[in-house]
């Protein structure tokens, strides 16, 4: 499979949202085909898999989709660009504290569904319009 550039990541021409693994398309589909799909995916040359913290929040868990994904790739993870996504709601963000250590906790709960010790790829999935931007941009540059 061709490959392209995000940043100074090399990733497959095409890669995998793995979301409706957990809600979004239809009927999720079991959790054994999910993996099997996802390693199809990269038999087939994928090397780019997208997830996020907050996919199957509304039919399963916060994490359920992380879950399956860590499962599928725990053996070729060295070998892809894994990317997730956070989410910080306003109950969690103190306009006095540290977001760095917010965002710590939702990157160290999220490599851990992952089956990982890193992500490739890390960003925000939505704005909270009550946090600061650049105090979130901070945070992650400390990350």
């Amino acid at each position: 499979m061709k490959k392209r550039k995000i940043g100074n990541l090399t990733v497959s021409e095409i890669g995998m949202g793995c979301m409706g693994f957990s809600h979004g398309y239809g009927k999720v589909p079991e959790t054994s085909y999910s993996i099997a799909a996802i390693r199809a995916a990269h038999d087939y040359g994928c090397t780019f898999f997208d997830t996020a913290e907050t996919y199957g929040r509304e039919q399963f868990y916060r994490g359920h989709n992380e879950e399956i994904v860590g499962r599928a790739v725990e053996g070729f993870r060295k070998d892809i660009v894994l990317a997730t996504k956070l989410h910080i709601s306003t109950e969690e963000y103190d306009p006095e504290g540290d977001i760095y250590n917010v965002l710590l906790r939702h990157l160290t709960a999220s490599m851990r569904r992952l089956r990982t010790d890193y992500v490739d790829l890390y960003y925000l999935h939505r704005f909270n319009e009550a946090i600061p931007i650049e105090k979130i941009a901070e945070g992650m540059g400390r990350l």
